[in-house]
């Protein structure tokens, strides 16, 4: 009797099993037609011999078996989409008929389309389709800025530069046709800036993005819109309709800033409105050259002040010392504090020489001050000359400037006779006094 409930028992476990079995054979095999279509099996192998042509380089070979894939398996792998632009971008550029040629690139826009329908990355894809919309069709320029648009509102702060500075380039175009208006060039500008500026946060040695943002800015001059008399109107506009906005009035100021249209009544409103809604390194820094156009130099140097405190980018926290650096010296006149302002920016922005020339000016500056006749006044140029050397051998983007000055200033070097008559060498060692408190090498004016 025991052994027989043991036997009714193994065989309910066995039948149980066999359910279990023939469950899981079935979802595979469910799973597999939804990836691989209703022929799995060819499915596989145009998958394996088109991305075999296509490793090779060969995507005319390629193009067959990946279109049997694009169309009865999609599902089957993303890379089917990533690959497929290449495939078909090859037929559309050895393609000579204009009809046939029509449909690789319909295909090619699908192809767009069916990645987002079953893979998402919608804001991504988007940007990659309007790229290659604008290679097409060229000359449709509003319709790749709708598709750009759409990527940018959904890839926000991920969105690609080149993808930004697409839009700014065909927004520069467009307005110019007058299909687009100043204040909807101003906000795509807004936009692209915004997301580059937080990317720099995170990254602040990005070269994409240092580049994207300065082809931005000057796509926005190109545009014709960014004149201060143009700006100021339809930026005063919107500064009164959102004051309140943060957003908005943080939006105002930067390009205010940007365009250099800082002294009119609209840029100090506007500074001192984003400082309440927002004590922040930008607010304060708004408020600092607001002073400065206004002469109030010790305000500006205290919102200079601010601004590093609340600034986490060393990049940005030099250009804060820099310029308060300038405001110290030939404003104020305040040397010593000025030179040790400059010395800062240059040490939290490496191989920045505009610091250096800064100094070398202020040295010139008073070389009336630190010596005792003409003589000795003119080995202060010296010290300046060195500095603009200085400046030059650390970063290129500085050489034509001080140039001009090294060759302005050493006409300025003592005579021979002045030389010898103070008991001095050529190639001697000096040290300047004053508050410069720097050893030269006597050098004579050619």
């Amino acid at each position: 009797m025991v052994c027989k409930k043991k036997v009714r028992l193994m065989n309910r476990v066995f039948f149980l099993l066999g359910l279990c079995i023939a469950f899981l054979s079935l979802k595979a095999q469910i799973e597999d037609e939804s990836k691989y279509g209703n022929n799995p099996e060819k499915c596989k192998m145009n998958l394996s011999l088109y991305r075999e042509f296509y490793k090779q380089g060969n995507y005319h070979d390629a193009y067959e078996p990946w279109s049997s894939v694009f169309r009865e398996c999609p599902k089957a792998s993303k890379n089917t989409f990533i690959h497929g632009t290449k495939i078909v971008w090859d037929r559309i550029i050895n393609t000579k008929d204009p009809n046939i040629k029509q449909k690789y690139i319909d295909t090619l826009m699908l192809v767009y389309d069916k990645r987002i329908e079953f893979f998402n990355e919608k804001g991504k894809v988007l940007g990659y389709k309007g790229a290659d919309f604008n290679k097409l069709f060229p000359e449709k320029k509003t319709e790749t800025l709708k598709i750009l648009l759409e990527s940018i509102e959904l890839e926000k702060e991920n969105s690609d530069p080149a993808i930004l500075t697409l839009l700014m380039s065909l927004a520069a175009d467009v307005v110019k046709q007058n299909k687009l208006s100043a204040e909807e060039v101003l906000e795509y500008y807004n936009k692209c800036i915004d997301i580059l500026s937080y990317q720099l946060q995170l990254k602040p040695d990005d070269e994409v993005a240092k580049k994207a943002q300065e082809n931005i800015d000057l796509y926005l001059v190109n545009s014709g819109v960014a004149t201060c008399d143009k700006i100021i109107p339809i930026l005063r506009e919107k500064y009164n309709k959102y004051k309140d906005d943060l957003a908005k009035v943080k939006s105002v100021v930067k390009l205010l800033s940007k365009q250099e249209c800082t002294d009119n009544d609209l840029f100090f409103q506007a500074s001192e409105q984003l400082y309440k809604l927002e004590p922040s390194a930008f607010s304060a820094y708004s408020l600092a050259q607001m002073f400065v156009k206004k002469n109030e130099y010790s305000k500006a140097i205290n919102y200079y002040q601010q601004a590093i405190n609340l600034d986490t980018n060393n990049y940005q926290k030099a250009q804060y010392y820099y310029e308060m650096a300038i405001v110290t010296g030939t404003q104020l006149k305040q040397f010593t504090t000025a030179r040790n302002y400059a010395l800062k920016a240059a040490e939290l922005r490496k191989n920045w020489g505009k610091p250096y020339i800064l100094i070398g000016q202020l040295y010139a500056l008073s070389a009336k001050e630190c010596g005792e006749d003409n003589y000795y006044q003119s080995l202060v140029y010296i010290a300046a000359v060195d500095k603009f050397v200085q400046a030059k051998n650390i970063d290129p983007s500085c050489v034509d400037e001080a140039n001009k000055l090294i060759i302005s200033y050493s006409s300025m070097f003592p005579k021979k006779e002045d030389m010898f008559f103070h008991g001095h060498k050529e190639g001697e060692s000096y040290t300047i006094t004053c508050w410069i408190n720097e050893t030269i090498k006597i050098k004579v004016v050619d």
